[in-house]
């Protein structure tokens, strides 16, 4: 490749050293594979839809060595950066107990290609390698490039700039797709006319939309442990609770969705918020409310939401609970909880339990110093 080449593609002419950078010799040779399609190149006109399949393939590195695939091809230099991506949920997308649970009674290659993106044929490959989920590879790592919005001026790799990697579309391939149509060979090639994952749908829809790098706005505020749903912090950013009396037979409840860019709760169709209201004395009688989406069989094969009290953006919603209703003495104070839910059963089974906690508590308070409604 010639320096004026290597300029056009967004790379630096000149430069060498280890890792990425030692190895641009080995990528250029890219042209000569797409003459047999061994190669498929990330073209920048394209965008960064081209960077993933929406689970229906493996994330292919092209001609990027094996050496460089791994996490810790990038640790020396981006130790920070690594320690961050290693508490966040794209570090534990294989591993973590929930979506374990939910995949070892049908391991369907079409979750491997999103929660292990580099196993090339899916579950029957899943060395460490793809074990290590949403990777720096994953991303940022194609024919020897790396991929971003913008090139340092004392970067020393070849960089490939994408104008819109920043940009919602980036979340797409992983975190807005339809529902599967599973062959009875186990194979997906198609999806259904309706969504199991709509965030970034939502955030379009929403009043965030075109705002500047989308949704590394909010989640990307703590680096790479993009902080979400499984943080306690980022819930009670998106979320807040507000209780008064109405009048002391008639308590109002308000929970708005003060922080999301999406729709709350937003992503598996699992997860889902239940308020809670109840008096200590008499538990049995306790008041909830669900928010989230509930689904039906759909005639495409797939499921169709059939329910969704999910908070858009910015929006509030209002209960109001009969205390009368709860039991208790008047003088007995009421507890009022916001608990986000990851699965579809709460409390599970001790043989079902996934390791990891399946709720979290996101509010609770009480009535006592509660006010009169405005």
């Amino acid at each position: 490749m010639t320096a004026a080449m290597a300029t056009r593609r967004g790379a630096s002419p000149s430069g060498g050293g280890p890792g990425v950078v030692g190895r641009w010799a080995r990528s250029v040779g890219c042209a000569a594979l797409l003459l047999s399609g061994a190669c498929r190149p990330v073209a920048a006109e394209l965008g960064v839809e081209a960077l993933f399949s929406q689970g229906l393939a493996p994330v292919s590195l092209g001609a990027t060595p094996p050496e460089e695939r791994g996490v810790a091809a990038c640790e020396g230099c981006h130790a920070g950066i690594v320690a961050e991506w290693r508490g966040s949920r794209h570090a534990a997308a294989w591993t973590n107990g929930i979506f374990q649970r939910e995949f070892k009674p049908r391991p369907l290659d079409w979750c491997v290609h999103c929660h292990a993106p580099l196993a090339p044929a899916g579950v029957a490959s899943v060395d460490t390698v793809a074990a290590e989920g949403v990777s720096c590879a994953v991303c940022h790592l194609r024919e020897g490039e790396i991929l971003a919005a913008a090139r340092g001026d004392d970067s020393p790799h070849h960089t490939r700039v994408m104008g819109d990697y920043d940009s919602e579309r980036l979340c797409a391939g992983c975190h807005q797709f339809n529902f599967p149509v599973v062959e009875a060979n186990g194979e997906v090639k198609r999806y259904t006319d309706h969504p199991m994952q709509d965030t970034v749908a939502e955030f379009r829809a929403g009043p965030y939309a075109g705002l500047e790098q989308a949704c590394w706005s909010c989640h990307g505020k703590f680096g790479h442990s993009l902080p979400g749903a499984h943080a306690l912090g980022a819930l009670q950013h998106a979320a807040t609770l507000e209780r008064c009396w109405e009048d002391r037979r008639q308590l109002r409840v308000t929970v708005t969705n003060s922080g999301a860019g999406h729709k709350l709760p937003s992503g598996d169709l699992h997860r889902h918020l239940i308020l809670r209201v109840w008096r200590a004395s008499e538990p049995a009688r306790l008041w909830e409310a669900f928010i989230g989406r509930a689904f039906e069989p759909a005639p495409d094969a797939g499921k169709r939401v059939r329910l969704d009290t999910a908070i858009l953006p910015l929006e509030s919603r209002v209960w109001r609970v009969a205390v009368g209703e709860l039991g208790g003495g008047r003088a007995e104070p009421v507890s009022i909880e916001l608990r986000y839910i990851y699965t579809e059963d709460e409390i599970p089974t001790p043989q079902n339990d996934p390791g990891e906690p399946t709720s979290v508590v996101v509010h609770r308070v009480s009535t006592e110093g509660a006010a009169l409604c405005p």
